[in-house]
């Protein structure tokens, strides 16, 4: 592994982390402490892109700060947002209520994540092929979301990078805990608010006029890119039963793969009913095709 790719097994206090500590310290409060929490992680740690989220319960994660280059990435930088997010481990994680830590994608990812249609059509195309996040809780239902990541051109991420992480993370959490202190009065995005809700309503009714319950449990799970073993470990049932599901799954959606399934799922995000209990598959399919492009690319309002 090339030199500039290592990581120390213990922080010497040289110039450079001295100065990313110091700057740290003196932005808490200020629009600049995130550039130096990731200029700070920079200086132990390798990492090609990098950024911070808030992640919300009743509304879409905002994006705070995004540093990546984008002529390795094929997707737009608001595709995550636009509803891909609910797929994520990392945000599922969060949705289900873990502390506040480390996550390595490497150990939270579904066995079957890099074969998922997320993978292949979301998270491929935005030149990634690692990345570690220190998510802080700030209560049940809002954390702040730091990420390295690493490109596909590099390295991923090895032991060594978690310790020193780690060794940092009691730092960095109790800087953010004084610096949102200090900026808790920022205001909602009302158009955040509104795509979390139509997200949130499309998990909860897509496909509800076609499909069982148990299916649209199996269906959530094939898209989030679950195997089947997995999918019936989780639903304390049997591998049979879940590819017979997923066989029905198919048939009653008249879709042919998991790439359909997907991008069908992702489409009704759009005619969803926030709140509602209307199927948003059912609206979708009864919109003439010009409307459904109109309505995807209409920005929420």
């Amino acid at each position: 592994m090339p030199a500039d790719t290592k990581s120390h097994l213990c922080l010497p206090l040289d110039a450079e982390m001295i100065s990313a500590l110091a700057k740290m310290t003196q932005a808490i409060g200020t629009a600049d402490w995130f550039d130096c929490v990731l200029n700070l992680l920079g200086s132990v740690c390798a990492i090609d892109s990098g950024g911070v989220m808030m992640y919300h319960r009743q509304q879409r994660p905002r994006r705070i700060l995004h540093r990546f280059n984008p002529q390795e990435r094929a997707l737009p930088e608001d595709a995550y947002l636009s509803g891909p997010y609910v797929l994520c481990p990392n945000y599922q994680m969060f949705a289900q209520g873990c502390p506040s830590g480390i996550y390595w994608l490497r150990d939270i990812a579904p066995d079957d994540f890099y074969e998922s249609e997320f993978y292949r059509i979301f998270y491929s195309q935005i030149g990634l092929s690692d990345s570690i996040d220190l998510l802080w809780r700030i209560n049940d239902d809002t954390a702040l979301n730091i990420f390295i990541e690493r490109s596909i051109r590099n390295y991923k991420f090895q032991p060594e990078d978690m310790v020193a992480i780690k060794l940092l993370q009691p730092l960095i959490f109790a800087s953010a805990a004084k610096h949102h202190e200090l900026t808790a009065m920022a205001m909602r995005r009302d158009s955040d608010n509104l795509t979390h809700r139509k997200v949130q309503s499309t998990i909860e009714n897509f496909a509800s006029s076609l499909l069982t319950q148990r299916e649209r449990q199996v269906l959530f799970y094939m898209i989030s890119g679950y195997s089947s073993a997995l999918t019936a470990q989780r639903l304390n049932t049997t591998e049979g039963t879940i590819k017979i599901h997923r066989k029905n799954i198919h048939k009653k959606l008249d879709i042919g793969s998991q790439a359909e399934l997907f991008s069908l799922f992702i489409n009704c995000i759009a005619f969803a009913s926030p709140d509602g209990a209307a199927d948003p598959l059912q609206v979708y399919q009864s919109t003439p095709k010009a409307s459904r492009l109109t309505q995807n690319l209409a920005p929420a309002t």
